[in-house]
């Protein structure tokens, strides 16, 4: 749904993620839920972009609510996200950590 101009919301009334669109690429704010990829699908499709438009992913904080997505992005497609150390572990496993620094940035996967 969009709210201004280059910014959209995806989710529903209660989690949601934004998408911010601008002529250097995308870049979402959160990931919602896991089931919020189809709606990301949808609203790229609908401004005639891909995930290959997405140049990165700011995680505000690492509860479920926020992480949906992230790692499936991360992993599958090499679009970098950028959470604080603190929910870096729980970002990509689902699991709290025991300990944490400053903010990192998850690179694309490798393997």
């Amino acid at each position: 749904m969009k709210l201004a101009p280059h910014l959209h919301r995806l989710g529903n009334d209660v989690v949601a993620c934004h998408l911010v669109d601008t002529g250097e690429g995308i870049t979402l704010i959160d990931a919602g839920l896991p089931g919020h990829w189809r709606d990301l699908q949808r609203e790229l499709r609908s401004l005639g972009k891909s995930v290959d438009d997405i140049r990165g992913l700011v995680l505000t904080h690492g509860d479920s609510d926020h992480l949906g997505f992230a790692e499936r992005l991360r992993s599958e497609h090499g679009v970098p996200v950028f959470v604080h150390a603190a929910d870096a572990v729980r970002a990509r496993t689902g699991q709290k950590p025991k300990v944490a620094v400053g903010p990192v940035r998850l690179g694309p996967a490798t393997g």
